[in-house]
C-alpha cells in the first residue's frame, strides 16, 4: 500500500469518529480543545470579507462551518480533503445547519489542487501538512493564491533536534507504537511517515521565502508539556507578480 493509500483508508476509518479522536488528542497533548484550537486560529487569520477562500484538508468541514456560520460576510467558502468519507460528513453537517449554498465541497489532494492559478485569496490548512510532502503544498497553495492572497497554516512545529536522522528515527518507532496501541496498524504507519513533514519554526520560515511568501509571522502556541513540540501558527502573503 502506498503512503497515499494508507492515508486515505487511514481517515476513511477515522471519520465516523473524527472531531472526537482530534479533541481527545489535543487535550492530551497541547491542553487545547479542538474547538479551541480552531477558534485560536481562525482569530489569527484575517479572514476577507470579500474574495474566496479555500480550507485544505478540511475533514468534516470544522473550519467552514466556523467561518461560514459566524465571519462569512460576502467570501465564498471551498473545503478540500482526499478522503470522500470525510466530504460526506461535512456535507451532513453544512446540510443539518443549512448552510449548504455558502461551501462547496471538492475531493482532491492538497498537492494536486484542481483549482486555477490565483483562484483563492485565503488558503487555510489545519493539523494536516504533517501528513504531506510540505514543500510540494505549500508552492500548490502559492500556485492557487492571488496576489498579495493570505496563507494560514496550524499545525505541529518540531525542533532543531529533529533534523537529525537518529532523533526522527526513534520518533517514528515512538510514533508507531503509539498509535498502534491507541488506534490501528493503518493509523500508526501514517503517523510515522508523518513525522519526516515536521518543521522547526526557522526551517518553516526558509521554505516560505523560498516559494515566495512574503511578511512571513509564525506564532508557537502553548503546549501542556514541556516535552512536546509546541503547535505553529503560521500566516504569509503571496509576493505580487511585480514583486510588491
Amino acid at each position: 500500500m502506498s503512503e497515499k493509500e494508507n492515508i486515505i483508508e487511514t481517515f476513511t476509518e477515522l471519520a465516523p469518529r473524527y472531531e472526537e479522536v482530534v479533541d481527545s488528542e489535543l487535550q492530551q497533548f497541547w491542553g487545547w480543545s479542538y474547538t479551541g484550537f480552531v477558534n485560536q486560529l481562525i482569530q489569527m487569520t484575517p479572514i476577507p470579507q470579500r474574495g474566496r477562500m479555500l480550507d485544505i484538508a478540511t475533514g468534516t468541514g470544522v473550519i467552514p462551518i466556523k467561518v461560514a456560520t459566524e465571519r462569512l460576510g460576502k467570501s465564498r467558502i471551498h473545503g478540500l480533503d482526499i478522503t470522500i468519507s470525510m466530504l460526506t460528513r461535512a456535507q451532513k453537517k453544512l446540510t443539518e445547519r443549512n448552510i449548504r449554498d455558502k461551501v462547496d465541497l471538492v475531493c482532491a489532494s492538497g498537492m494536486d489542487v484542481p483549482y486555477a492559478n490565483g483562484s483563492f485569496d485565503l488558503v487555510t490548512c489545519a493539523l494536516a501538512t504533517h501528513h504531506m510532502d510540505v514543500k510540494l503544498l505549500l508552492s500548490e497553495i502559492h500556485r492557487i493564491l492571488a496576489d498579495g492572497g493570505i496563507l494560514s497554516i496550524a499545525d505541529v512545529g518540531g525542533s532543531n533536534l529533529w533534523k537529525s536522522p537518529i532523533v526522527k528515527f526513534f520518533l517514528r518507532i515512538l510514533a508507531f507504537h503509539y498509535f498502534l496501541l491507541k488506534e490501528n496498524i493503518n493509523r500508526a504507519w501514517a503517523e510515522s511517515d508523518a513525522i519526516s513533514n515536521v518543521r522547526s519554526k526557522e526551517e518553516w520560515s526558509d521554505l516560505l521565502v523560498q516559494i515566495g511568501y512574503k511578511e512571513i509571522s509564525i506564532v508557537k502556541l502553548r503546549s501542556k508539556h514541556f516535552w512536546i513540540p509546541e503547535p505553529l501558527v503560521i500566516n504569509a502573503l503571496k509576493k505580487s507578480s511585480t514583486g510588491g
